[in-house]
């Protein structure tokens, strides 16, 4: 009887050590090889928001090959392939139970590198060598500047402002919530941040863009919160002090004092907001589909109507779900009406701080934001004195 009792209970034991066995967390591979690295160590490390850690390590034969799988992470995460723990590193960005292939030469690792399986790996790549490209850029200048320094200065200062530009404008803003945003924000040049979010208010703004996507996508995730932190703080930090103007850094250097927003018309044809200079416009954040919205165009129309012949123009973006609804509704409206496929994980509306809708600011001739919907009491009048003014 004490026989068959304990037959059963090793039974029940090593039927749950197999269930435990078969029921494994989900897990990510970083495979491929290294030419020439036998006898090498090749080293993978985690980056997290507090540094890096060495995690795994392997020790490479004549062919080089190597495999690391790990726990997946709860968002997109950073690791990095080093050889000897010396040089340059191999940046991969994990998002899932994806299987990412490095190939590269351990004479050149990072120039021969060749990344298959994560496109995001491949962004942060060329991130990279952009990165390596400003540094030399920037060394040059500096060892031939000789007595001119201070005039080398004003030009790094040009160089770095274009180059966080076109990073903003190529590798953040067309996807925020994407991981190569995500560590377009840490690059460095000579050791020094690139974005620094407490003191710039166009770099706290790319932050913050970053977060907001970053939490849409991924809201509990500890990457998520840290990074959000930061953009409140930067956010906070670069505040104006002049309470009565709204001011919105340039994106692409073409208009001071706001991003310029290109977006199709119903026509599919692209209209830019800053090829508005000269008038006065209102910038209208809107949705069709807001049942207050009709009796709102009707008030708009008046106003519309009152003042085109002196210059006013109203931009109207719509971030209506339904594109053919958009369409329609916009059909028979007098002013610029523009769509925003991205709803309302749209980066405009993170880059104007756009909470609610609708939502308008005053624009004034020279392209300057000078006024929001809630700054303004009678906007006949707003418009009336923007429209005076030369």
């Amino acid at each position: 009887m004490n026989i068959l009792k304990f037959n059963t209970i090793g039974l029940m034991l090593a039927g749950a050590l197999f269930f435990t066995a078969c029921v494994q967390e989900p897990t990510f591979t970083i495979k491929g090889s290294i030419a020439n690295g036998e006898g090498r160590t090749l080293y993978l490390s985690n980056v997290g928001t507090v540094g890096a850690r060495y995690i795994d390590s392997v020790k490479l034969d004549k062919k080089g090959t190597f495999s690391f799988s790990k726990e997946r992470p709860e968002c997109y995460d950073f690791y990095r392939l080093q050889l000897d723990k010396k040089g340059r590193q191999i940046t991969i960005a994990i998002d899932s139970t994806e299987t990412v292939t490095v190939r590269s030469d351990a004479r050149a690792l990072i120039d021969s590198c060749r990344i298959e399986g994560s496109p995001q790996s491949v962004k942060i790549a060329e991130l990279d060598a952009l990165e390596v490209a400003l540094d030399k850029q920037v060394n040059m200048l500096i060892e031939g500047s000789g007595p001119e320094i201070g005039q080398t200065r004003e030009t790094i200062y040009t160089i770095i402002n274009e180059f966080k530009q076109n990073i903003c404008k190529e590798y953040i803003m067309p996807a925020p919530h994407a991981a190569s945003a995500y560590y377009a924000l840490f690059l460095s040049v000579n050791g020094s941040p690139l974005f620094d979010p407490l003191s710039n208010r166009f770099d706290s703004r790319c932050y913050s863009a970053v977060a907001t996507g970053l939490n849409h996508h991924h809201p509990h995730a500890t990457r998520a919160q840290h990074l959000s932190n930061l953009a409140i703080k930067g956010m906070r930090a670069t505040q104006p002090a002049r309470r009565d103007t709204i001011y919105i850094d340039t994106g692409d250097g073409s208009a001071k004092g706001l991003f310029d927003i290109k977006l199709p018309n119903i026509d599919g044809d692209t209209l830019s907001l800053t090829a508005l200079k000269g008038k006065v416009v209102m910038l209208d954040f809107t949705l069709y589909s807001n049942a207050k919205i009709s009796a709102r165009n009707l008030e708009l129309r008046d106003i519309y109507e009152k003042y085109k012949a002196r210059g006013f123009e109203i931009y109207q973006i719509s971030f209506d779900g339904n594109e053919h609804f958009w369409k329609t509704s916009a059909a028979n409206l007098p002013w610029q009406c523009v769509y925003d496929g991205g709803g309302s994980s749209s980066y405009n509306l993170t880059l104007y701080q756009v909470s609610k809708i609708p939502t308008f600011f005053l624009i004034n001739r020279a392209n300057e934001i000078v006024l929001r919907d809630e700054q303004i009491e009678d906007l006949n009048k707003s418009i009336e004195a923007l429209l005076r003014e030369k």
